[in-house]
């Protein structure tokens, strides 16, 4: 019974992950086509996506750039934690780095997510707040769901 839980758990857990990706990336493609963007098919690869999001959103390579390395590094600091056995205040360092990359591209995302809802959304309020309040889990549908709009004059 337990294991049939966690299996249930974690294919529910796969199944949001997935149709986030799926979402966020035909959204930032479709964007990042009509906006003329050279290298667009990186919506499609998972960490390099977030330099097409920092693209669009900012208009600067430099913020792309500051976007894409800070989810390398928490995917890298992250990932050193599973391999480190002996030292708990090393693992207990790298979780704390960890948790500051976190929390940067979070944020990070979540003004991204905004310029965008600005951009190409009369409701950018309400959705950049529901954004917040879901984690980011609804961030990527509301970029699916305004990839066909026409972009704002005003909005930078």
């Amino acid at each position: 019974m337990f294991v049939a839980i966690v299996v249930i758990t974690f294919l529910l857990f796969f199944a949001i992950g997935f149709i986030s990706y799926a979402f966020n990336s035909i959204g930032l493609y479709k964007i990042s086509k009509r906006e003329d963007e050279p290298m667009s098919i990186l919506a499609w690869i998972p960490y390099l996506n977030k330099y097409i999001l920092g693209r669009v959103a900012f208009k600067s390579t430099a913020h792309a750039v500051i976007m894409t390395i800070l989810v390398l590094a928490e995917f890298i600091s992250s990932s050193c934690v599973l391999f480190v056995k002996d030292s708990v205040q090393v693992i207990y360092g790298l979780s704390v780095v960890s948790l500051i990359l976190s929390l940067l591209t979070c944020i990070y995302t979540f003004i991204a997510h905004y310029n965008i809802f600005r951009k190409y959304s009369k409701s950018v309020v309400l959705m950049t707040i529901l954004d917040v309040l879901s984690l980011g889990l609804l961030g990527p549908i509301f970029i699916f769901a305004i990839r066909d709009n026409e972009s704002k004059v005003d909005a930078y």
